[in-house]
């Protein structure tokens, strides 16, 4: 029996281990050549060693040609693709659509997300839904996209809501209670602060006599809109919520440079900071502020509160325009401070985790952008984009792949618009020209939409399938044609 053989048990013990060599060999190769290629590396035709790169590539509405240097690929967004590290044109084609294209930098071994393109028709079809023989006194849009609050000319305190997931349906009248408006003995007139996150609340500067209130407006429940001002006892210069809650105040008197917080339940107001001149709030504790406490002659402090605890940012000028903001990107704040007259804006990640414990450390710089005398800065729906803005110009920073970007748009902004918004987590808009103006955050696809007014922000649907705006002729002294609530078709017919 072969078993019994020691010559054969040995030569079979030396086979299998042979094999378990091999099999090893075999396993390590393999595993190599999958690290190399999760790294990008492959092989051209040449047989030279390349590294590639990888793009997520997507478009709304899908599915939609991809060209790689006017090349078709065979793939259609939504994919992916493996690049040799180079620059390429991006193009995405839709039969009845302007074609989205931009430069891209494909870098060895990382990704890239291609993943906002948003196709707009050849062709814009704009409809009609509302007239008004004059022109409305407020429009304003709750953070869900859902519901169009727009205030009746005819009758102060009135409004149409719109419901924007059902465009055809007529919109319902809203009036608030006269007892919540202290009555006015000339022209008074509205301004939306802050909508509250439950898509209901929206909080409102009434402008009358030459004095100002607040007003909290119930959209599902009008007869239970309050008048803010009136509760907390107070007429703050300032007041806005905390967290986006409907009932809980933060109220600021320029006159003693004071911060308070109060709630409906508690209506009586707490002092959170004294020597406040500008804040910008986030959370339910984190505030955001400049102060003259402690600063240089000429200069501010710009401070941040977060609970109990108290960081110093930097110094800038004393100013009478002051940039702050500060969001969350992937669970990590992102501080943006500036003051116009210094042409800059200075941006900080998570400067109260560099600082610590250390009161005297300052945080280190992330991102300096270069505008001449900015007046807004705002951060994209999806906070990766910082942009900092004067009418036509632009400085943009993207967190996520550490880009700055700066531009001077061609389309300048028609008055009274201060500034651009941004129309989701890519784009900015605003009216230049009589028309909406879209374009990405890079300045790349710029494309006029409908015709509208600027006294309006344009707003668009819960799924951009249509933009909405407030057009017509309305000319000051003169009588005024009627001016409409339109529909812009985002898509073609076909993609309704």
């Amino acid at each position: 029996m072969d078993y019994l053989d020691s010559r054969k048990r040995l030569r079979h013990t030396i086979i299998l281990y042979v094999g378990y060599v091999l099999i090893g060999i075999a396993i390590i190769i393999a595993t190599v050549v999958l690290l190399y290629q999760a790294y990008g590396f492959g092989i051209d035709k040449k047989g030279t060693v390349i590294q590639n790169g990888l793009i997520f590539v997507s478009s709304q509405p899908q599915p939609a040609d991809i060209f790689v240097n006017d090349r078709l690929e065979g793939a259609k967004t939504n994919t992916r693709l493996s690049l040799p590290a180079a620059t390429y044109k991006l193009s995405i084609q839709r039969t009845g659509y302007q074609n989205w294209t931009r430069p891209i930098t494909v870098d060895g071994g990382q990704v890239a997300h291609y993943d906002y393109p948003l196709l707009i028709p050849k062709t814009l079809t704009s409809t009609k839904i509302f007239n008004y023989e004059q022109t409305p006194g407020v429009m304003s849009q709750s953070p869900d996209k859902r519901w169009l609050l727009i205030a009746r000319p005819a009758k102060f305190g009135s409004f149409d809501v719109f419901d924007l997931k059902n465009p055809a349906k007529a919109p319902t009248p809203l009036t608030l209670p006269a007892s919540v408006l202290t009555p006015s003995t000339i022209s008074e007139g509205w301004l939306p602060v802050e909508w509250a996150d439950d898509n209901q609340h929206l909080l409102l500067q009434h402008r009358f006599n030459a004095k100002i209130e607040y007003v909290l407006l119930d959209r599902q429940a009008p007869l239970q809109s309050l008048n803010l001002s009136r509760i907390l006892g107070v007429a703050p210069d300032r007041l806005s919520l905390i967290d986006r809650k409907y009932d809980q105040y933060y109220a600021y008197v320029s006159a003693s440079k004071t911060l308070s917080q109060a709630t409906l339940k508690s209506p009586n107001l707490s002092l959170v900071l004294s020597g406040v001149i500008n804040y910008q709030s986030y959370g339910s504790d984190v505030v955001l502020y400049t102060s003259s406490v402690g600063a240089s002659s000429g200069q501010v402090r710009v401070q941040l509160k977060v609970g109990d605890h108290g960081y110093s940012i930097r110094s800038v000028a004393a100013d009478s325009t002051y940039l702050l903001d500060i969001t969350k990107y992937n669970d990590t704040f992102y501080v943006v401070v500036g003051a116009s007259s210094e042409n800059k804006v200075y941006i900080y990640r998570d400067p109260a985790a560099q600082i610590g414990s250390d009161v005297f450390r300052s945080p280190a710089l992330t991102q300096v952008l270069h505008v001449n005398h900015p007046d807004f800065v705002g951060f994209s729906s999806n906070a990766q984009y910082i942009v900092a803005e004067n009418g036509s110009q632009f400085s943009v920073y993207d967190i996520e792949n550490k880009h700055g970007f700066k531009y001077t748009a061609a389309q300048p902004l028609d008055a009274p618009q201060l500034h651009a918004s941004w129309m989701d987590g890519d784009r900015l808009t605003y009216v230049s020209g009589g028309k909406q103006v879209i374009f990405d955050y890079d300045y790349q696809n710029v494309r006029e939409l409908g015709k509208a007014l600027p006294v309006f922000k344009p707003v668009f649907a819960p799924n951009y399938k249509y933009s909405y705006t407030i057009n017509g002729i309305a000319t000051p002294g003169a009588p005024e044609t009627p001016l409409s609530l339109s529909q812009t078709a985002l898509v073609i017919p076909a993609d309704l």
